[in-house]
């Protein structure tokens, strides 16, 4: 058997930057292993780290899958642009998951539109670009069901500017470059190429996702073993890596040969841990990647709804009528997957302890007589009242909507002032509530299969699952002046209860009619809506046939704004499938 470490002594001849470098340290056996493949490697290269230059022509397609099931496929390509002196890269994932009863196809796109490479130096930028990335244009393009949401941010010298659409039309919004210098896409991996070139074990860029919007983040990336991997032809040395994104807490692996023109630049496989399954693009054909996209009765695709829910060892009693709700809230011992330290707001009705001596436990109190004050800086944030590409609340169907239950608050003595006036400070509460009643009403059809859809859509289709009901509400209140945000976070499931509305949904003959998944009680991942009434942050609900209840436990919030409106759930990212719960006391009892 090998030592686990041992004495190494590699005089490569490994070019850099035209110098000789020695190493001599006490490393690991595979780290060992990994110095000399890239000594050897490295003598047989016909050109420096330095001056790689990627090929300016190339596509590449994956099949991807989800515990072990093919769902779908990844297709990336560059393409240089030579009329406008810029080279393009473009990453597509299209796959096929379950959600609760519905089968959902979700597709993603990004495209990162780059100043061409210097031949002598390819990641090299004038300074005057560095805050700018060597980016042109930056775009992204999300398609679930249905719905789509796309994103495109322009980099000029003095901003960026952002257009965000979502169902109906689309939202333009100035914001600042960047003060950190960050390189797109294809010099981000030029980057990487030449440090893991050197074997380097800990690699950081600083680059962006389209995905998480306009905003400079860290790839850092560790190495871990080599490993033989498949590289669509044939079995190949690979160094497989760690990668972690700054703030965003997904464990992700990356794959990358050792020998050959593109070793440490072509990716042979990409790895994401998900609570539903591990996700793996591995590299294939085009025939193999498309076949796996293609719809497949006798295939059981990875369920994304009902796997994520939380387990409770007793039920809340009557939950829609109690007024005090106290829960243990921790992350799940052994795991070895969630954070290390749990934080969790106190916001809205929802009270948040630390148990002394215990980072990774919080108790969680509901107390629906108590809603907090906000914020100084929140009473002074104005996205609470504009309107974006998400919670577009100047759209016109949106303002009829907010209006539509004027006379019968009017009715009921409560007189509103006329359309474009403001609203009085004590009719806001009533006012709240009736939208929130409104919004409950107004979407009828009540279903998973929409994605992400826009206030001004969903004002118009009447249909969507708990993230429609959430955002359509956060419009009609600030049509009405009154500051929203969206929460996310987890809602009580009744035994057959409904993952949109967590009640047990029955037929006409006394039986539950929704999916019983043999739990008594149990939370499930959940968005609802904030207003801001009178200084506080009032909890509503939409899905609900009432407006709130104890069985309620907020994660995050956002207001929706277009630069951030695609990075808002990723403080549930690392809870998913790492969180236990239970119940310590209720209250039914009215101060």
């Amino acid at each position: 058997p090998k030592p686990s470490s041992m004495k190494i002594f590699l005089v490569g001849v490994i070019v850099n930057l035209g110098s000789v470098f020695s190493i001599s340290e006490e490393v690991p056996d595979h780290v060992a292993r990994w110095i000399a493949a890239t000594a050897a490697a490295s003598s047989e290269d016909t050109a420096t780290a330095a001056v790689f230059v990627p090929p300016l022509s190339a596509l590449e397609w994956y099949t991807v899958t989800i515990a072990d099931v093919s769902v779908g496929y990844m297709h990336t390509t560059t393409a240089a642009q030579p009329e406008n002196a810029t080279v393009q890269t473009m990453e597509v994932m299209d796959v096929q998951v379950s959600r609760g009863v519905d089968i959902s196809r979700m597709a993603f796109e990004t495209v990162f539109t780059e100043r061409e490479l210097d031949p002598a130096d390819a990641v090299a930028l004038p300074e005057n670009e560095r805050t700018q990335g060597g980016v042109r244009e930056m775009a992204y393009d999300q398609r679930f069901a249905n719905s789509e949401v796309k994103m495109k941010a322009a980099f000029s010298e003095s901003e960026v500017t952002l257009v965000s659409f979502n169902g109906e039309k689309s939202h333009t919004s100035p914001l600042p470059l960047p003060e950190e210098p960050w390189l797109g896409r294809l010099r981000a991996r030029l980057a990487f190429t030449r440090q893991c070139r050197l074997a380097q074990r800990e690699i950081v860029i600083q680059t962006m996702r389209p995905e998480l919007g306009p905003r400079v983040v860290n790839l850092s990336y560790t190495f871990t073993h080599l490993a033989e991997v498949f590289d669509g032809a044939e079995l190949v040395e690979a160094s497989l890596w760690t990668v972690q994104i700054s703030d965003v807490p997904v464990n992700m692996t990356e794959a990358y040969p050792t020998r050959g023109p593109l070793r440490c630049y072509r990716m042979l496989q990409m790895g994401l841990d998900m609570p539903f399954g591990y996700l793996l693009a591995s590299l294939s054909s085009e025939s193999e990647a498309r076949a796996a996209a293609l719809d497949d009765p006798s295939r059981k695709l990875p369920e994304l709804v009902y796997t994520m829910f939380v387990p409770l060892q007793k039920p809340i009693e009557d939950v829609n009528n109690a007024r005090l709700l106290r829960l243990s809230v921790g992350v799940k011992s052994g795991s070895g997957k969630g954070p290390t330290a749990l934080s969790l707001p106190s916001a809205g009705y929802q009270h948040v302890s630390k148990v002394k001596g215990s980072p990774s436990q919080l108790v969680v109190k509901i107390d629906l007589q108590a809603p907090l004050k906000a914020t100084a800086e929140e009473l002074a944030e104005k996205e609470y009242l504009s309107p974006s590409a998400m919670v577009d609340s100047s759209d016109e169907v949106v303002i009829a909507l907010s209006h539509s239950g004027d006379e019968t608050l009017r009715a009921e003595g409560i007189a509103l002032p006329a359309q474009g006036e403001p609203v009085p400070a004590e009719m806001l509460a009533e006012l709240a509530y009736m939208l929130r009643h409104v919004v409950h009403n107004h979407i009828s059809d009540k279903h998973l299969s929409t994605a992400y859809a826009s206030a001004s859509e969903t004002a118009r289709t009447a249909s969507g699952d708990c993230t429609e009901h959430a955002v359509l509400l956060a419009a009609v209140l600030k049509a009405r002046g009154i500051p929203a945000r969206v929460c996310h976070g987890l809602v009580y499931i009744e035994q057959g209860g409904s993952a949109i509305t967590g009640e047990a949904e029955v037929d006409a003959s006394g039986q539950v009619s929704s999916i019983d998944t043999g739990v008594s009680g149990q939370f499930g991942w959940h968005m609802w809506s904030q207003a801001m009434i009178n200084g506080r942050w009032i909890d509503l609900d939409a899905t609900l046939h009432v407006p709130y209840s104890v069985g309620h436990v907020l994660v995050g919030t956002s207001s929706m704004s277009d630069k951030e409106a695609h990075n808002n759930h990723m403080q549930m990212a690392a809870l998913i499938g790492n969180l236990e719960m239970r119940v310590l006391t209720v209250s039914h009892e009215w101060r």
